[in-house]
Order: structure tokens, then C-alpha cells, then sequence
């Protein structure tokens, strides 16, 4: 795909990088619909539908390609939200789904953002969106098991029981994720962990060399010396 002129992509954007709170966000995305998730499916005016068709328009005029448009709208999106630039990383999200709204990444980057706003729950309701779209997408399964296992680590004290239902849903998705990718080193490390807090050990090992041999940088740092702790060889 062709590079788009800096100036075409951000037109009509501000240039400068904003991260926001969650009480910010509810604030400006109440007046801003594009800092919503497909635009929270509000009623767009004339003047909002012609910039969007314009837009479609000018993206198709370098590149055909509407998943190729979205793909890139979607890196340059994740980019500005690791350099924490929220608001930036939003707009262009919600610029790849006026490309193709049903790509199921998409889903997967309004996930990272709420991620980033540390509101799980929502950042949760996203991935199931996108699970809808395509249920065989082992990224977004992944990003849904760890969710969940951040969960359990949240409530396994306070709130036994549902800290053991959200657990079950991770190793599931996880389950499911290697089955379908039994190389996806990511999907084994998270399976690894899902498999300690279960209490079946030999599983636990198994997937943590598994995935450390594919992959050291998959695993979470500390895991093997509670691995160690909890399953002793």
C-alpha cells in the first residue's frame, strides 16, 4: 500500500498527543462521537455523512483495497496508542471502520483502548464483538482469556467464585486458541498460567516450556518462579 501524505491523514485533527482518563473520555466522547467505538452508533448528520464518504473516497484513490485502507488505519492507530496518544489513536480506529466495519481487529483496538483507560469490562464487551464477527480469531480470543485472568487475579481473594468462573472462561477461550494455532506461543504462555491457577501442574509445565521454547518474550516476567512455588518438579 502506497504511504498517504501526512497532511491527508490528519486533516481536520488536531496534531498534538492527548492521553485521556476515563472521566475525560466519558466527557469529550459525550461531544466528540468519533472518540467513540463506531462512532457508539449515534445518527450522523448530512455534513458528517458527506466527510465520511469523502474520506472513504480519498483512501480508495490510493489503494482499492478496503481491508488494506483499514489495516493501515489500524497499525497507525496502535502506534499512537502505545505512545499514549488516545484520543489520536481513536479517531484513526473509528477511520478503519468507516473502511470496513467488520473487520474483527477493529474490535481488538477499541479493546487495547479501554485497556488503556483500565476499564476492562468494556474492553471485554469489544472482544466478544469481535468473537461475533469471526469466532475462529485466536488474537481476539487471547486478548479475551487475558482479561479474564487479570480478573481472576482481581477477585480470587475477595470474590472466590467468580474469580473461579472468569478463570474457566480463560482457559476455554485458551483451549480453544491452541487448538486452533498450536504454535501460537502467546496462546500457550496465557494457557501456562490459566493451567497453574487451575491446580493442574503437569499442563502448567508443559505449556510454559512449550511456549518459552517458541518464544521467551511471551511469558510473563516472574511466572516461572511462581510456577516453581506452586508446582515444584
Amino acid at each position: 500500500m502506497r504511504t498517504l501524505p501526512i497532511l491527508f491523514l490528519f486533516l481536520g485533527l488536531p496534531t498534538y498527543g492527548q492521553h485521556l482518563t476515563h472521566r475525560e473520555w466519558l466527557i469529550q466522547s459525550f461531544r466528540d462521537m468519533r472518540l467513540l467505538p463506531a462512532y457508539g452508533g449515534r445518527e450522523k448528520n448530512p455534513e458528517q455523512l458527506a466527510s465520511d464518504s469523502a474520506f472513504v473516497a480519498q483512501m480508495l484513490a490510493v489503494n482499492p483495497d478496503p481491508h488494506a485502507c483499514a489495516e493501515h488505519l489500524l497499525d497507525l492507530g496502535s502506534e499512537l496508542l502505545r505512545n499514549g496518544d488516545l484520543v489520536q489513536a481513536m479517531y484513526r480506529f473509528n477511520q478503519a471502520y468507516l473502511m470496513e466495519p467488520a473487520n474483527p481487529r477493529i474490535r481488538r483496538c477499541y479493546g487495547a483502548f479501554f485497556l488503556a483507560l483500565d476499564r476492562p469490562d468494556e474492553a471485554a464487551s469489544e472482544y466478544q464483538k469481535g468473537l461475533s464477527i469471526d469466532t475462529t480469531n485466536v488474537p481476539l480470543m487471547v486478548d479475551m482469556a487475558s482479561v479474564c485472568l487479570a480478573e481472576y487475579y482481581r477477585f480470587k481473594d475477595d470474590d472466590p467464585g467468580k474469580a473461579e468462573r472468569v478463570l474457566h472462561t480463560a482457559d476455554l477461550l485458551l483451549g480453544r486458541a491452541v487448538k486452533l494455532e498450536p504454535g501460537n506461543a502467546r496462546a500457550g504462555a496465557k494457557l501456562a498460567v490459566s493451567r497453574l491457577w487451575k491446580g493442574e501442574c503437569a499442563d502448567a509445565w508443559a505449556w510454559y516450556r512449550s511456549s518459552h521454547s517458541r518464544d521467551p518474550l511471551v511469558v510473563e516476567e516472574g511466572f516461572l518462579e511462581t510456577l516453581r512455588r506452586h508446582c515444584p518438579e
